[in-house]
């Protein structure tokens, strides 16, 4: 449940520029608006946006691909974090991928982001994988990362 004041709602190429703002708050290495663009020109790619009023609040991208899905990026505005956005976001998702018919869901998370691990741990992920030096910083290091999937039938 989002809290009071707060709408979610699927979102197209046209508000590319409201994923992009998100993604530059929420990453050092974001993602400019043509890689969100690009995003939209491949077949069954979706998006949700959680709004505070007018005002962008999260988001997340996946997509499908026959029975499986994957998702792209998840993100949070740092001052609305701790609500259970990022949760309803997950579970709008997957109630998505199954009318999709949707049997496996993937995605990579960075090692040591601790609160996403355990958001996708809680909903129902499992660790299958690790990518070594997988996501560049801004210093040039390389951290690895998780990949997790989910079962959905």
């Amino acid at each position: 449940m989002l809290p009071e004041n707060f709408t979610i709602r699927p979102v197209t190429e046209a508000e590319a520029d409201k994923l992009t703002k998100i993604h530059v708050e929420c990453f050092p290495r974001y993602w400019n608006r043509e890689v969100f663009t690009d995003f939209f020109s491949v077949k069954d790619t979706f998006a949700f946006l959680v709004e505070e009023g007018n005002e962008p609040a999260a988001m997340l991208v996946y997509r499908v691909a026959f029975d499986q899905a994957e998702i792209l990026t998840l993100a949070v505005l740092p001052s609305y974090r701790g609500q259970g956005i990022a949760a309803k976001l997950v579970d709008d998702m997957l109630e998505k991928c199954k009318v999709l018919g949707v049997e496996k869901l993937f995605l990579e998370v960075e090692v040591g982001n601790e609160p996403a691990i355990k958001l996708y741990e809680t909903s129902g992920f499992q660790h299958i994988n690790r990518r070594k030096l997988y996501y560049q910083q801004l210093d040039g290091s390389l951290t690895d990362a998780l990949v997790m999937m989910r079962k959905l039938s």
